[in-house]
């Protein structure tokens, strides 16, 4: 992968990436360890009540503007709907305000039986201070800080829709923050590098593996009605990154791609914990080792993460190359 590369932090933040907090990592190919471990066919629906939102901000009001957010909205919503979603309504630039946000969320669904996703490509931003993360719509301000959008706001917004499954899925730095909730069970850390992986004894790698099979048995385990599943592109003390080369951000990128290669078990559905394993696995092998580390430091490549809800669900139907 070649081409020129542009993080999703807001210029005006004044994050530092620090990696000495880091614990415990886990970057061994989940793509094999989660190819058991998917919900058989007969566990699995595809209702066509499934509605999506999809934001991009790319041209912003007043902080530092983005190349990509708008190419991967488009190609989102040309996936979604080619799998069976029945709508997938978009907000795109000076569309994607923080009311304009609000308002569409809530108009998602009024079905209770509905699966509903919100998706969102565009800046993150963090408070050093307290380490809260945000989404930033179109008419955000940093300085003063006006419409920032914070996880435990948004969650509220999504979880008040009348819906039996809530998917939240992001593309932006620090997304991470956005996949702490209560019960969350993740084995990438907020701030990982691939320098400290190659450092890390035996013992803390299997911690990790461990750590990570009591996530998809939990996720695995029930089918009912559920709490925000989220997926996001890095962890909460990360930026994430859009590139030239793909005309997308990298986590979009390969999310969709798992849309026809993520499908590990074979059963003609890529659910969200087969797409999380795919996106992390090609990003490690295909960013973080073959790209960034060929132009900036260990520090600066990312890992999605993924966390909340007591079920799988399916995001892609029917795969194949």
């Amino acid at each position: 992968m070649t081409g020129k590369a542009k993080n999703r932090q807001t210029s005006s933040s004044s994050y530092r990436v620090t990696s000495a907090s880091i614990a415990l990592i886990l970057v061994l190919s989940l793509g094999t360890i989660l190819a058991g471990c998917s919900i058989p066919s007969s566990g699995l629906t595809t209702p066509t009540n499934r509605y999506a939102l999809l934001i991009g901000v790319q041209e912003y009001a007043s902080v530092r503007d983005l190349s990509y957010p708008d190419d991967d909205v488009t190609d989102m919503k040309a996936k979604l709907e080619a799998q069976g979603w029945a709508t997938a309504t978009t907000l795109v630039n000076s569309e994607a305000t923080f009311a304009n946000i609000r308002t569409q969320i809530a108009a998602l669904s009024a079905d209770p039986d509905a699966t509903i996703l919100v998706y969102y490509s565009g800046h993150g931003h963090i408070d050093v201070a307290s380490g809260t993360t945000y989404i930033l719509p179109y008419d955000v301000t940093i300085t003063p800080d006006e419409k920032l959008i914070t996880p435990a706001m948004l969650t509220t917004w999504i979880a008040a829709v009348p819906a039996k499954h809530r998917l939240l899925i992001l593309d932006s730095c620090f997304s991470g923050g956005f996949t702490l909730g209560d019960g969350t069970v993740d084995t990438a850390q907020a701030d990982y590098s691939r320098m400290n992986y190659q450092t890390l004894d035996k013992g803390l790698i299997l911690g990790a593996l461990s750590k990570f099979g009591s996530m998809v048995a939990n996720n695995l385990s029930t089918y009912g009605d559920q709490e925000v599943l989220a997926l996001s592109a890095s962890g909460s003390e990360e930026v994430s990154w859009e590139a030239d080369s793909i005309f997308h951000g990298v986590f979009t990128y390969y999310l969709l791609e798992a849309s026809d290669f993520g499908d590990a078990d074979g059963d003609g559905y890529v659910t969200v914990n087969e797409a999380y394993a795919y996106t992390k696995k090609e990003i490690r092998e295909n960013w973080n080792i073959d790209y960034a580390n060929s132009f900036y430091p260990d520090e600066w490549d990312f890992l999605p993460h993924i966390s909340g809800g007591t079920g799988d669900l399916v995001l892609f139907d029917n795969p194949g190359p």
